[in-house]
């Protein structure tokens, strides 16, 4: 982790936020980054302020420098500044992790340093303001750096993640166990990933997300950075209760994979979850239960005013754990025993081959 800075210059000030055009570096011999003294000597060089219309211009009459002139005026004037100093690396952790004067510094500077990609042997340019290209990443790491970003108020470093990076490909268990985590970060990191008209459209008016929802919004962030699975059209299925009336035991929801593994998900959002992993591909399924074989003996059903009962014998009683028996029930291939076999039964008999 990179000390915190003490940059002695005081041209953090400055409005110009340009570097040199640079491009992507691949480095086959030496993946290694600067120390922070190295890059601490960059940013403590005092620079020249450059002024884009200096006073001996306007007094022989010349027009003011337009944008672009100013623009290229500038990155040639920071260059040939830097022109003694030989190239830093950073990693783009350092670089996430800047923000206020440190960065506006850095920015200026821009044209001797270049960021190394986390999980590659890559490096590449920044150009002033900006990180040239568009590059891969698994999301984990998409979202620590989104986070540090975040957390640093550093904009260009967000931008950057959210227009160039793409998550690389998750498989379908990955997709579901991430449906667990609410709590992994923030709820404003994840927020501030998605746009504003899809903030709107999934959490309505008020654009709250609930912290019950954050799992579920980290996917449906993947989904709108790019991210795919790599089996496209795996099937899901999830068991919901027709009723929560007189459920006991835990609230998680069961899911099944395609590939035969059961996922028991707390606080799943059903409906936010279905239409993300429908975004991504998946095929995905609800089956709802208002009556659970058990074995010969005994069952569970919604009886009276939509409350879940537990029958063993001729002997009634209030309330069912919906999640063990249901689960119990799928793993002795018993489920097709539901009376709601005859509604899903495709599905049901798809969730018997697959848990073979």
């Amino acid at each position: 982790m990179l000390a915190p800075f003490v940059v002695a210059s005081n041209d953090h000030q400055d409005d110009i936020d340009f570097g040199i055009p640079g491009k992507e570096i691949e480095e086959k011999d030496d993946c290694t980054v600067n120390d922070d003294a190295d890059l601490l000597k960059l940013l403590n060089f005092k620079l020249k302020k450059f002024d884009p219309n200096p006073k001996d211009r306007s007094e022989i009459g010349e027009d003011p420098l337009s944008a672009a002139e100013i623009k290229t005026n500038t990155i040639r004037f920071y260059q040939e500044q830097l022109v003694d100093f030989d190239p830093i690396k950073i990693s783009i952790e350092t670089f996430t992790s800047m923000g206020g004067g440190t960065l506006a510094s850095l920015i200026n500077r821009s044209s001797r340093i270049s960021l190394k990609h986390p999980e590659e042997c890559k490096f590449f340019s920044l150009y002033g303001d900006q990180i040239l290209g568009r590059y891969d990443m698994t999301f984990d790491k998409i979202l620590s750096l989104y986070a540090t970003a975040v957390n640093n108020d550093n904009t260009i470093a967000q931008e950057f993640i959210r227009t160039q990076l793409t998550p690389s490909k998750m498989s379908v268990d990955e997709a579901l166990i991430s449906l667990y985590d609410d709590y992994g970060y923030q709820q404003n990191v994840i927020e501030s990933l998605l746009p504003e008209d899809v903030k709107k459209l999934f959490f309505g008016e008020n654009q709250i997300l609930n912290v019950a929802d954050v799992a579920e919004s980290k996917l449906l962030a993947f989904s709108l950075l790019g991210g795919k699975i790599s089996e496209v059209g795996q099937e899901i299925y999830v068991f919901a209760p027709e009723s929560k009336k007189g459920l006991l035991g835990s609230n998680e929801i069961i899911v099944v994979s395609g590939t035969g593994k059961i996922y028991e998900i707390p606080l799943l959002n059903i409906p936010l979850a279905l239409n993300v992993l429908r975004s991504l591909g998946f095929n995905a399924k609800i089956i709802i239960l208002k009556h659970i074989y058990i074995d010969n003996n005994s069952y569970c059903e919604v009886g009276d005013a939509g409350i879940w009962y537990h029958f063993t014998d001729d002997i009634k009683q209030m309330g069912c754990d919906f999640l063990s028996n249901t689960i119990r029930s799928i793993k002795n291939k018993t489920i097709n025993m539901t009376k709601d076999f005859v509604q899903f039964k495709e599905s049901i008999n798809k969730v018997m081959d697959a848990t073979q």
